[in-house]
């Protein structure tokens, strides 16, 4: 009788260990040597011991995964030993993948890939596309390719060498001492240098994990203030008397105060410059949160924006505030958004609608024959103008509130179509100046219309940032969590043609433009919610805070010239004096009042969680 021979489902691989270590060792390697080439960009004349704080927790790790995977299978016997075997490589292919999107993102952005960071992607849907499309360059590419070749090939390929290279009992050798070692390189791997930011020293799986701790520890609830439920319903605009003039709010997309340049070779907004010396202006103007949506819901409703990654002020009921169209339009105004950029972008007409518009009209709506394309989700800006025109010849014989959102200045800064000038060497830079200088046109083609369809003299004009961007001056690039004066200093004035103009001696943020708007169009504003006081009633601003769009990462809270940046522990906290030092090169922390530091510190954790508890009561009612 033929015995016939079947596999034994408790056997082992072949080479197991020394598949193992071809498996492991490379991925550890990989690690650490991306975060060398990280070092090299943004720390280029690191030295030796700096080098050595800032890549420490890498090789930490490194270790750590080695390790941990080898007691793993030491510790298991046949079909179990079997299973984790194979376990360790989905979970190495895992972390080398991304340990190679982590490395891309910090080139791109100074800052980590972090769970927010990753679900707010997932959020983005067909967004992602293009924007990936845009990012991805060969090399990522090629590293996700060898990440994935590596992991499959290298253990098959060098896994029976290494094998005959060991000795045939490893289990005896390290079984012991391992599980100590272990526990060591886990511990040294989640440490970084007082003296080093953690978000960048962290090995990118250990800051992913230690992330969420930071963050839910980052406001202390001892803090917040008793909160009542908002109640939007008491809100009106009490009218004055008089005439209803219009009014035009001009946000203008990623757009930083020209004050933050250094070194351009030409001015870069010579209109908006010219503009402002004829407008009401703060000394210095600032957004509320460097993100395009939460800058929108504090430019249009007064109101610190929902301080969350999903995008909720686009989500039905979900603002706590009657925003300036539902005002001005129960006061008889005819209310119009209109964007350059894709609609479904942050979900942007559920978001218009829910600050009261009556009309939305995005890019999509527009024919673009003899436009070019600004970037991966918008076309130029001009492409707006044809359809404002139409839009007022049909409402302007009544009082509107129009508002427009610009495109130009978003990254990728791939406008083609128009001669670049030079502004600056650097060519990210220079790409992004000339998308600016488009922008700034944009503004005087706006007044030149209104001019020309007899609308200037009876309107009001807001011209503001949502927020800056930053090319690396604080080795922080675009602006979500740039915040730096790159990220969040922004042009900030209201252009009223019966007003020579008035500089504000203060610094003043988005949420300033409503209250001052209404103001000036002759209403008085009635509510149970505090709003900042009117640039026009001498009344001061107080302390303003901006933070980061990423919960617990960084908050700043400025009082008058002077500005402390909060780091939550990732690094020692800063504080500059912005009328000396502007571009923010000086750090006072050391020389500056340990009881100011505490009261503005608490003042901007204090802000941050009274906006969520806000938010909170008034969405669960």
């Amino acid at each position: 009788m033929n015995s016939v021979r079947t596999a034994n489902p408790t056997r082992t691989p072949r080479n197991l260990w020394g598949r193992l270590l071809a498996l492991l060792v490379p991925v550890a390697i990989l690690g650490v040597t991306l975060k060398l080439v990280r070092i090299h960009a943004f720390f280029p004349s690191a030295g030796v011991q700096e080098t050595a704080a800032k890549v420490s927790s890498d090789v930490a790790f490194g270790g750590a995964w080695l390790l941990l995977w080898t007691l793993a299978c030491l510790y298991t016997r046949g079909r179990l030993r079997t299973i984790t075997f194979y376990t360790a490589h989905v979970a190495t292919m895992v972390v080398g993948l991304f340990a190679a999107l982590n490395h891309e993102y910090v080139l791109h952005t100074g800052n980590p890939l972090t769970w927010p960071t990753l679900v707010g992607a997932a959020r983005q849907g067909e967004e992602l596309e293009a924007l990936i499309g845009s990012q991805v360059s060969n090399g990522l590419v090629g590293l996700l390719i060898g990440v994935v070749v590596g992991v499959i090939a290298l253990p098959l390929i060098l896994g029976p060498f290494i094998s005959r290279l060991l000795r045939p009992n490893p289990r005896t050798r390290v079984k012991t001492a391992s599980v100590t070692g272990l526990i060591l390189l886990l511990i040294a791997s989640g440490w970084s240098a007082p003296t080093a930011s953690a978000a960048f020293s962290l090995a990118p799986p250990m800051q992913l994990a230690i992330t969420p701790v930071r963050t839910a520890n980052a406001y202390p609830r001892e803090l917040a203030t008793a909160s009542e439920i908002p109640t939007p319903e008491t809100t009106r605009l009490v009218d004055r008397g008089g005439d209803h003039r219009n009014v035009v709010i001009i946000t203008l997309e990623s757009q930083r105060s020209a004050m933050t340049l250094q070194d351009v070779k030409r001015p870069v907004t010579p209109v908006i410059d010219e503009l402002a010396t004829r407008s009401i202006r703060p000394e210095r103007g600032y957004s509320v949160l460097p993100h395009t949506s939460k800058a929108l819901t504090a430019i249009h409703c007064g109101i610190a924006p929902p301080l969350d990654s999903a995008n909720s002020e686009a989500d039905p009921a979900s603002l706590p505030a009657k925003c300036l169209p539902t005002l001005l339009a129960e006061q008889g105004y005819a209310t119009s958004f209109f964007q350059s950029a894709t609609e479904r972008f942050e979900r942007r007409r559920s978001t218009a609608r829910n600050f009261g518009f009556r009309d939305f009209k995005a890019v999509d709506q527009m024919k673009s024959t003899g436009f070019h394309r600004a970037n991966y989700f918008g076309y130029e800006d001009d492409i707006m103008l044809g359809p404002e025109r139409t839009w007022l010849e049909k409402n302007g014989d009544e009082p509107f509130m129009l508002s427009m959102l610009t495109v130009t200045g978003h990254h990728d800064y791939a406008l083609k179509g128009y001669p670049r000038i030079d502004f600056v060497d650097n060519p990210l830079l220079n790409n992004y100046l000339n998308g600016i200088h488009y922008q700034d046109r944009f503004v005087g083609k706006v007044i030149d219309m209104f001019k020309e369809l007899g609308l200037y003299e009876n309107t009001v004009f807001v011209v503001v940032g949502d927020h800056g961007e930053g090319f690396g001056e604080h080795r922080v690039f675009q602006h979500d969590d740039t915040i730096y004066e790159e990220g969040i200093r922004i042009p900030l004035f209201i252009h009223d043609p019966s007003n020579e103009g008035q500089l504000i001696d203060a610094p003043a943020n988005q949420l300033a433009v409503l209250p001052t708007v209404i103001d000036l169009l002759g209403f008085d504003l009635e509510s149970d919610t505090a709003y900042r006081p009117s640039l026009v009633s001498d009344l001061a601003q107080g302390p303003l805070v901006s933070t980061c769009y990423a919960r617990g990462r960084c908050t700043a809270t400025i009082d008058g010239d002077m500005k402390l940046i909060h780091h939550f522990g990732d690094r020692r906290d800063e504080v500059f004096n912005l009328a000396l030092d502007p571009h923010e090169t000086t750090d006072l922390v050391g020389q500056t009042d340990q009881v100011w530091l505490a009261e503005m510190r608490d003042t901007a954790l204090r802000w941050y969680l009274d906006t969520e508890n806000s938010y909170a009561a008034f969405r669960s009612r």
